[in-house]
């Protein structure tokens, strides 16, 4: 069994990894040494001698390894098509213990003469990994001069002749290939680094309600409960939080939480686990100042910010106590909004309109003291000034730098809160209804007798 993949290499400055210690050996004048590096790192990758045992697993189809990197760029240049893509780099990886390195690298070769019979290859098979694998940089320009169409089609022909030869010599071969979805990169990124997503919190919450549940039934309710709304378009049942924009698909939150694979779930477990409920922690919040909260009104920006941190305080403070979607989605930002807090406390802003006038006056003085750098710098580069206002010009700069970045930084806090206080504002409006909601369940639940469950999506 062997899968594969193809993607082009483009000369890319933040994909340089690190120029050649002695330049004036490596640079060729018609080639910027940026489009040479980004050649270069791919083929040291490909070429690795710890992953391939000292270069005896490396060969060129139609090129030298020793002089790959010379020979293709002397073929764009004589075609005249240096420019665009300057590679392909592909792969293709078995499965652990099922093929040895010499059968693998042989089916690599034979992979590459079928499927790139007029360009420049390097074929090299790493041996670092418990699954085998070959990898292929394929030159952009044929020997022909023609450039090669990395397209679906092709890639469908790349698969189609590796699985033909991995039947040949005896491998198995991947009839269904399983399509999952892949997440975006940011949420990606969110989550290696161990920080939630709106997708983390959906699942988390899901979690949740599944091991309390029964029935779909009750996982619906339950959910309903915590403010999600489900809505079946086509053969998808979808979800949206309150606060969301859309709605999303399920099997889009992974293949565990399908509608089938959540039924699996529930039915796994006799009985639901009933989650212990924790006394609310006393928290006690320092202010600074003159701030009086006695003083401010729920629609000062202030009291906006100060009441909203507690709550995501609270929740922070008490990770296993069931807390709203719209106060979860801002656990990550809690010191972003406390930044900004301390900014409109600093200030005493209360308005909207105080704080676009504390823009205006920081923008005005933003325009004044770069007229004064911008004079005291035409006065540094004069001949008649002496080293000793020369040096006395060097200290005001610098306290211009200084002030400048701090009022830059307050000008974009301006912006950022007029931004985020709608936002807050409306979370605010969210959460009030939600208790609102929860306030007759609770009467009802206390109550000698209550209404019929109710059952459904």
């Amino acid at each position: 069994m062997a899968t594969t993949k193809i993607w082009a290499v483009k000369s890319r400055l933040d994909h340089v990894l690190q120029y050649a210690e002695n330049e004036e050996k490596t640079i060729n004048a018609e080639w910027s040494k940026v489009d040479y590096q980004s050649m270069r790192d791919v083929m040291d990758y490909a070429m690795n001698d710890a992953k391939t045992e000292q270069q005896y697993y490396v060969s060129g189809w139609n090129c030298d390894p020793d002089t790959a990197r010379e020979e293709m760029q002397m073929t764009k240049q004589q075609y005249g098509k240096e420019g665009g893509i300057l590679a392909f780099h592909g792969y293709q990886s078995f499965k652990p213990g099922e093929v040895t390195p010499e059968e693998a690298h042989e089916i690599g070769m034979k992979l590459a003469q079928e499927l790139w019979p007029d360009h420049q290859v390097i074929v090299a098979t790493h041996l670092d990994k418990a699954h085998i694998h070959s990898h292929f940089v394929v030159n952009s320009v044929s020997l022909y001069g023609r450039k090669f169409n990395a397209c679906k089609a092709s890639y469908r022909q790349m698969r189609e002749a590796s699985d033909r030869l991995c039947r040949e010599y005896g491998l198995s071969v991947i009839t269904q290939p399983k399509k999952e979805p892949r997440p975006h990169y940011t949420e990606w990124a969110a989550e290696h680094a161990g920080e939630q997503t709106w997708r983390s919190i959906i699942r988390e919450d899901m979690d949740a309600v599944i091991r309390q549940s029964m029935t779909m039934q009750q996982f619906y309710s339950g959910m309903r409960s915590k403010g999600y709304t489900f809505e079946q378009r086509g053969k998808n049942l979808r979800i949206k939080a309150k606060g969301m924009h859309r709605f999303v698909r399920l099997h889009s939150l992974g293949d565990g939480y399908t509608e089938w694979a959540i039924q699996r779930k529930i039915l796994a477990h006799r009985y639901p686990s009933v989650e212990k409920k924790q006394k609310p922690e006393k928290h006690y919040v320092r202010v600074k100042g003159d701030f009086r909260l006695s003083k401010v009104t729920w629609n000062s920006l202030r009291a906006l910010y100060f009441f909203y941190l507690r709550k995501l305080r609270a929740a922070k403070a008490n990770p296993k106590q069931p807390y709203p979607f719209v106060l979860k989605e801002d656990m990550q930002k809690l010191d972003t909004i406390s930044e900004q807090s301390k900014f409109l406390n600093r200030y005493k802003l209360d308005t909207a309109e105080q704080v676009t006038e504390l823009k205006e006056t920081l923008t005005q003085k933003l325009s004044e003291l770069q007229a004064e750098r911008t004079a005291l710098n035409n006065e540094r580069r004069r001949v008649n000034t002496t080293e000793v206002r020369k040096s006395e010009i060097e200290e005001r700069l610098k306290e211009l730098s200084k002030t400048g970045t701090q009022l830059r930084r307050d000008a974009k806090l301006c912006d950022a809160v007029l931004e985020r206080s709608v936002v807050i504002a409306e979370k605010n409006r969210i959460l009030r209804e939600e208790a609102q909601v929860q306030r007759p369940a609770e009467k009802g639940r206390n109550g000698t007798r209550s209404g019929g469950r109710m059952y459904g999506r």
